[in-house]
């Protein structure tokens, strides 16, 4: 067994000192960082999975860290940094760094206990190492965190390898805080799950042991246990019940393109599009329905709700809501003269009522953009405004706080670009907008990004191919990279330092005017889109991307 230093303390000695309150209020913790393309394993002694006073580090000079991996258990030498003991970890992203911590017994008043302390820091959640990795045989109190099938956050207690019934569990959530609950007769409780970032988890049991230990004696052991790991952006979060090996997806029928797109939990949502052939826009041609299908491969397409027909508009996921942003509508019937109106319209799709909520309108009509979410914040970029025969490009952007209790749309530095049919992504809390159709030059591969905390715009490198390599392409962060697909079946990453892009394989189809989405921490779904020499795509592709 693992420990550090003991502080063996008498009744009276405990009178007076500050060690019995920090004690109960700070917990071990064990977080995973990567950083310039090296992953660290950061041990901090504090109240949250953050630093605290460096002087408490040395409180832990004895303790002993391992690592969990596929192939081995391995001891780790940790090393005391600025504000954390510190050790490298190898490439591989599937491990657990695990430790126990014996602080020795505790006197408060006429109790005397004995404290225990176990952490556990891993990979993001949606890493399947969560699911073949057992950390159960180094630690007595075991917290290991899933996502349920309505994508929430699934934590299971288990205590000397059995549910931990009643143990106290509480989830520290970002833009939250400290959320409490009570492990079930399974050891388990459930959260939400709304926020990306770092997520901690600490679980508490009391053992009615009495004993001696270091020739001091107490009369009970409080355990306690912490668990972190990173979620990437919401619309990443998945249920781990989707399997490795998925079965065919049915096919998008009819299919479309310049669709919504957004993955949540096991289930993928389409929204609208282009459902006659190309360049033909009709009211009748465009959809209007709110399509489901679960990623397990059981089932087809399903209409779960409808709204106004649209194509060109932008769907995103955060939480347990879908956002509808923008898109035109064409006012005339097929055969007669086009007649395309971009909308300003904004809704919400509340996925467990089943209803759409109004959003404040946009500034302007708007269609053939993008949207992504930083956090809590929905950002939208690029596209022009349709209005019958005539079309003004767009000079701005947009975004939205999501946890306002007002929501409103506040302005973003001019972009200093007019573009549209381009693709928008968060990347490590940043907006990189791909490609598109110049309002001057045509079709570009250019790259724009946006530092929401600085506010400034700047120039990224281009991705490769030619012009028409970006326009119409998809775009996402997927498992800590950025990727993006094009018409010429290029599934390109940009590079650990962000200076290039790099083609890492070709796609099963090329399309443009598509969504690529994330299934995990490793998969893609790519639906709907067009290409110019075979039209229309009904298949629905699965991509291993890394």
């Amino acid at each position: 067994m693992m420990s550090c230093k003991h502080w063996l303390l008498s009744a009276a000695a405990c009178v007076g000192l500050a060690l019995p309150s920090v004690a109960h209020a700070h917990f071990l913790w064990f977080v995973q960082k990567a950083e310039s393309g090296q992953t660290e394993v950061h041990v901090y002694f504090s109240e949250d999975a953050e630093a605290d006073d460096p002087a408490l580090l040395n409180r832990l000079a004895d303790l002993k860290a391992k690592r969990i991996s596929p192939r081995a258990v391995e001891e780790l030498a940790l090393t005391k940094g600025e504000d954390s003991l510190q050790a490298p970890l190898p490439a591989d992203d599937a491990n657990f760094v695990v430790g126990v911590c014996d602080f020795g017994v505790i006197a408060r008043g006429d109790a005397k206990f004995r404290l225990k302390y176990y952490a556990k820091g891993g990979p993001a959640i949606t890493n399947p190492a969560w699911q073949s990795l057992d950390a159960g045989k180094e630690l007595e109190l075991d917290v290991r965190p899933a996502i349920d099938a309505d994508g929430q956050l699934l934590v299971t207690v288990q205590w000397r390898g059995k549910p931990a019934e009643g143990a106290e569990v509480t989830a520290v959530l970002p833009n939250v805080g400290d959320v409490k609950s009570a492990a079930d007769a399974q050891g388990q409780a459930r959260f939400p799950l709304n926020a990306s970032g770092l997520h901690a988890v600490r679980a508490r049991v009391m053992e009615e042991a009495s004993g001696e230990h270091n020739g001091q004696q107490y009369d009970s052991i409080r355990h306690y246990s912490t668990v972190t790991f990173q979620v990437s952006e919401p619309t990443t979060v998945t249920a781990a019940k989707i399997p490795a090996d998925m079965a065919q997806l049915a096919p998008l029928t009819p299919p479309a393109t310049s669709l919504g797109g957004a993955v949540v939990g096991d289930a993928l949502y389409v929204y609208g599009g282009n459902l006659a052939s190309a360049h033909s826009y009709s009211n009748e041609g465009q959809g209007r329905d709110l399509f489901r299908l679960r990623l397990d491969g059981s089932g087809q397409w399903e209409s779960i709700s409808q709204g106004p027909g649209l194509q060109g508009l932008a769907l995103v996921a955060h939480g347990r809501h879908l956002y509808r942003i923008g898109g035109f509508t064409a006012k005339n019937a097929e055969g007669e003269e086009h007649d395309l109106w971009s909308q300003n319209t904004a809704a919400r799709f509340d996925l467990d009522s089943g209803e759409w909520q109004p959003l404040p309108d946009l500034p302007e009509a708007r269609s053939s953009h993008d949207a992504a979410i930083v956090g809590d914040t929905l950002y939208v970029v690029g596209g022009w405004a349709l209005e019958g025969s005539k079309n003004t490009w767009h000079t701005t952007a947009w975004s939205m706080d999501l946890t306002a209790e007002t929501p409103e749309w506040k302005a973003l530095p001019a972009p200093g670009f007019e573009r549209r049919a381009l693709a928008l992504a968060a990347h490590q809390d940043r907006l990189y907008v791909i490609g598109g159709m110049q309002k001057e030059g045509g079709p570009c591969t250019k790259v724009s990004i946006f530092d929401p905390r600085s506010g400034a715009w700047s120039e990224g490198p281009s991705i490769e191919g030619k012009p028409m390599a970006g326009f119409g392409s998809s775009a996402f962060a997927v498992g800590g990279d950025l990727f993006v697909s094009t018409s010429e079946s290029t599934l390109q990453r940009l590079s650990a330092d962000g200076q290039r892009w790099e083609t890492v394989q070709e796609l099963p189809t090329g399309r443009f005017f598509h969504r690529m989405l994330p299934i995990d921490d490793h998969r893609v779904v790519i639906v709907g889109g067009a290409s110019m020499q075979s039209g229309k795509f009904e298949e629905v592709d699965v991509v291993t991307v890394r």
